[in-house]
């Protein structure tokens, strides 16, 4: 179980994850409600949120699980977010920066609104929600912040100049977070999965690309979305207490390879 002690008495930890609807957020949120803490989660769109409130019920019912419609992107969604958190769970004891959105393109081809649109929820959605977050964190003197990165924050990638540049700030803004707040007790750390089956990835690619993807992973596989969540809830735990300022891959060992042919010649 994950709980917090405040002057002698136990509870449980208090989580809040962006874009928490689906995929890697979908099993984080599912993850930690399983361990005991109350969790807030967010979507700029109802639908996939009301199906997911529903088939966690019991949950919500039990006032463990809450959903507050987001967009990272926007301040005033934001603040009201950090107000919802905390009228309904007493504030955040962690943060998961997981909202972030993909869309593809050369850079002679990307139109400025496809970059902005990038940038303001991939890197600005990260500053927002973690700025406005620390400040009862600080007073607390405790506190882990994980933002969901990406591989594709660490290399280059075909046909996505503006998203790994996204992604690399992300992990850059992790690092500069980590040093500025961990003698203040608050952990920051960021998770970078490669090609995972989440509905961003899956969506409009085709059976050719996936295969592609596969068979150039030294797994031979792409990952799956509860795979990157058990990282992300560990590095929550007071186990990953000297984990800080991380950047740390979760890709079948994608990362590892320099990108050559294999040879299997000994001479």
């Amino acid at each position: 179980m994950s709980f917090r002690i405040l002057k002698g008495v136990i509870m449980e930890k208090r989580i809040v994850v962006t874009g928490g609807n689906s995929g890697i957020g979908r099993q984080a949120v599912q993850k930690f409600l399983e361990q005991g803490d109350k969790v807030v989660f967010t979507s700029r769109t109802t639908d996939l949120a009301g199906k997911m409130l529903n088939e966690l019920k019991a949950y919500e019912e039990n006032g463990k699980l809450y959903f507050c419609q987001c967009d990272a992107g926007k301040l005033e969604d934001v603040l009201t977010l950090v107000a919802f958190t905390n009228d309904k769970i007493g504030g955040c004891d962690v943060l998961v920066n997981n909202a972030a959105v993909f869309i593809g393109g050369e850079v002679h081809e990307v139109p400025e609104d496809d970059f902005d649109l990038q940038m303001n929820v991939n890197v600005k959605g990260v500053f927002m929600a973690s700025k406005y977050f620390l400040p009862g964190m600080l007073e607390r003197k405790s506190g882990c912040i994980i933002n969901i990165s990406s591989l594709a924050g660490k290399r280059g990638g075909y046909n996505m100049p503006v998203y790994c540049a996204s992604k690399a700030a992300v992990n850059n803004l992790t690092r500069c977070m980590a040093l500025d707040y961990m003698s203040k007790g608050i952990r920051v750390n960021a998770v970078c999965p490669s090609a995972t089956k989440t509905k961003m990835f899956l969506t409009g690619t085709t059976q050719e690309v996936l295969d592609g993807f596969s068979n150039s992973n030294p797994s031979k596989r792409v990952g799956e979305p509860s795979e990157v969540a058990d990282l992300i809830v560990f590095l929550a735990s007071d186990k990953a207490t000297y984990i800080n300022g991380a950047s740390i891959s979760v890709d079948g060992g994608l990362a590892a390879w320099n990108g050559e042919w294999r040879q299997d010649k000994t001479k």
